[in-house]
């Protein structure tokens, strides 16, 4: 791995859009199909709060949507979490195994819809992230039924953040007036500027 084909975000190896690496990826594998062609920024609203409220090492956590896996991937990293990435669409998974073997750690895969997550997987779980993961209507409600039903299987905590677009704060009204949820607005510097919203539920 060349290093001009990398960079360093939060401690973590990320290959760089111009990357022959990745470009090479890019052509044998099928293009992800549901807007997991990059790292999305909100992941790093989730980092901050966790540098900030770290979990308990070897932790259990889920990302759910996860795209590439960049949260699943620094929690591995960072606090030595078990943890498993899913997403609904199998083809993000050669650009998370990239960029785990990049960063010298081992992510659970899982292809998965919200809706069709099982009990007994959420129930494993200490811990549930998303990151950019409520941008349609149509998934405020497979996204409060996971939530509804990981906090019935004693997952302790949920963290989603979003930039602020409107089907997640439908979602983070209802959280809110269920779940007992908590909406912040939050801002990063790093790796660029950009502010948003972190909805955190407890149990």
């Amino acid at each position: 791995m060349a290093a001009k084909e990398t960079k360093t975000v939060h401690g973590l190896t990320v290959y760089k859009k111009t990357s022959p690496t990745l470009k090479k990826l890019l052509e044998e594998k099928d293009e992800p199909e549901i807007h997991g062609t990059k790292i999305w920024y909100s992941s790093f609203f989730v980092i901050d709060y966790l540098d900030a409220n770290p979990p308990e090492k070897a932790a259990n956590i889920m990302e759910i949507g996860c795209g590439w896996g960049f949260l699943s991937i620094y929690c591995a990293k960072q606090f030595a979490a078990n943890v498993t990435g899913v997403d609904a669409d199998k083809h993000v998974f050669p650009f998370l195994n990239l960029h785990a073997q990049a960063n010298g750690v081992k992510v659970e895969k899982k292809v998965a819809r919200f809706e069709n997550l099982k009990r007994k997987t959420l129930k494993k779980q200490d811990i549930v992230v998303g990151a950019d993961i409520c941008f349609w209507k149509e998934l405020i409600d497979p996204l409060y039924k996971v939530i509804k039903k990981s906090l019935e299987e004693g997952v302790s905590r949920i963290i989603i953040a979003d930039p602020g677009r409107s089907p997640f704060l439908k979602l983070a009204k209802r959280c809110k007036k269920k779940f007992g949820a908590e909406l912040f607005e939050v801002e990063i510097h790093e790796p660029s500027h950009k502010d948003g919203y972190l909805l955190i539920i407890d149990k």
